[in-house]
């Protein structure tokens, strides 16, 4: 049973499979970090719909290999995919925008900093690179503040914390391990994970 995202990235892309091979075997090329982690500038997906990267946690294939958890199966797909789908998406989401913000600082100073060495190099006096460099370093102190306020990675790894917690219960409920050995578990399944749709953070 898949139970994560074998080979992939945050966003599904971190790795891409190789051609097969003469002995049938098929092997993973990684990409380089900087290109696994770039962030999208013009992504705007739906949280709600459903992506080609979502790696799923219940298959068909499962229901079939493994009939007499059938029914318990079944409670994924019924009641729990789209709420894990919905957080997992928010991770990616956020954590895309957390990237985003960060390259725009990272590249920001790198402009600044070159203003300020050019007009070093000349000598200094250079009007229009000082007022260049003091709108661009103004625009990067305002930046940060508003980074600061949105707390996007707090609110990645909140959303990430919650979608991983939604799946552990479930596997804990397929294998009717502490709480879920008791009457009823499907019920008590139900109230773990709207728990923990109730808890505090920034999703």
């Amino acid at each position: 049973m898949d139970v994560g995202r074998p080979g992939a990235g945050e966003d599904g892309s971190a790795l891409e499979d190789a051609p097969i091979h003469a002995e049938g075997k098929k092997r993973a090329r990684r990409r380089p970090a900087l290109l696994a982690r770039f962030p999208k500038f013009f992504w705007r997906p739906s949280v709600d719909g459903k992506w080609a990267n979502d790696w799923p946690v219940v298959s068909r294939k499962h229901v079939r290999e493994y009939p007499e958890l059938g029914q318990d199966l079944a409670v994924w797909d019924e009641h729990l995919e789209l709420r894990f789908r919905r957080l997992d998406h928010r991770a990616q989401i956020l954590q895309n925008q957390f990237w985003r913000q960060h390259l725009a600082l990272i590249v920001g100073g790198l402009v600044a900093t070159s203003l300020g060495a050019i007009q070093a190099a000349m000598g200094g006096g250079v009007v229009g690179l000082a007022v260049a460099q003091a709108l661009l370093t103004g625009a990067l102190a305002g930046l940060t503040v508003l980074i600061r306020s949105r707390r996007a990675q707090r609110g990645y790894l909140t959303a990430r914390l919650k979608a991983e917690q939604i799946k552990s219960e479930f596997f804990l409920f397929l294998a009717r391990a502490g709480d879920y050995a008791a009457d009823d578990p499907a019920a008590r399944l139900q109230q773990q994970v709207e728990a923990i749709e109730a808890a505090e953070g920034v999703t």
